[in-house]
């Protein structure tokens, strides 16, 4: 067994799962995960959350998978179930709040608002189970400060969390002023916070991301090639955006950069991925207009 597997594997028994682990499962699992394998992962996880459908680690890590594979509805189903049992289970919360917020997308119009409050409200559980969860906070503050009063948007209360979140992670609050300085279409301060937060957050990478679309959104294309290509080299966790997320937007770089055919590769790239159904449109979309010239 490699040092990782080892590790993993004081980890899983300290987490109650030495049972499980005896049959070298989880260790493949974790490992498909971590790699990308997310179909392979979530079979594992599958397997073993039936032989032990009362761990909440286990329910946990399935779900996680489901999510990565865009089976929203799914995972939202057992996160839900656990949760009625296990309800201090911090990291289940967060992800449930991941997973409605995608879901945001795909239910009808009338049900937009519910998912999107339903998404708050499991982060806000995340917060208060562990208030040292600053990237639940974040998307606390973030949700009531951008989103429109109608689907729940809260400016009072969005300063209020704003407010938590600086004392608790400055970089974290940086990273929501600088969404609220796009939103002005205040892009010197915006790439200014984007670029100071990402100091601030040296273990995840999607600020860089952010940042690229940042440049993207001001046609600034070569400059938005360099982030992105920054946010590739970096790594990521779970719920950083993956292959099909990134092609697209280099696809729109290379549009803007009129380089058609690196553009097409990625479109290509996107359609051919695990992809929510509205990314792999508007990939669909550009090539066929790539395709017409």
């Amino acid at each position: 067994m490699t040092f990782k597997g080892t590790a993993i594997a004081v980890m899983l028994t300290i987490m109650g799962i030495a049972e499980v682990y005896a049959t070298g499962t989880v260790v493949d699992a974790v490992s498909a995960f971590e790699k990308g394998q997310y179909e392979l992962a979530k079979n594992h996880f599958q397997e073993l959350h039936e032989a032990n459908p009362n761990d909440p680690q286990l329910v946990f890590y399935l779900a996680r998978s489901l999510y990565r594979h865009q089976e929203l509805e799914t995972a939202e189903t057992i996160l839900l179930k656990s949760l009625e049992r296990f309800p201090d289970h911090v990291e289940s919360q967060y992800l449930l709040g991941s997973v409605h917020l995608s879901r945001v997308a795909d239910v009808n119009i009338f049900r937009k608002a519910g998912m999107a409050s339903s998404a708050v409200t499991a982060w806000e559980h995340a917060v208060t189970l562990d208030p040292t969860h600053a990237e639940a906070l974040y998307g606390v503050a973030s949700f009531y400060l951008t989103a429109p009063g109608i689907a729940g948007g809260d400016r009072d209360l969005g300063m209020q969390r704003l407010t938590e979140l600086e004392a608790l992670s400055p970089p974290w609050a940086l990273l929501t002023q600088a969404s609220l300085a796009v939103r002005d279409e205040q892009y010197e301060e915006a790439e200014a916070l984007f670029k100071k937060a990402i100091k601030g957050i040296p273990g995840r990478a999607f600020p860089t991301l952010m940042l690229a679309n940042l440049y993207l959104k001001q046609e600034k294309f070569e400059l938005a090639l360099v982030q992105l290509e920054a946010y590739k080299s970096r790594a990521k966790t779970w719920n950083d955006p993956g292959i099909a997320q990134t092609e697209l937007m280099a696809g729109k770089i290379y549009e803007g950069m009129d380089q058609t055919h690196a553009a097409i590769k990625s479109y290509e790239i996107v359609v051919s991925e695990v992809a929510h159904r509205q990314i792999k449109k508007q990939a669909k979309d550009a090539l066929n207009n790539l395709y017409s010239r």
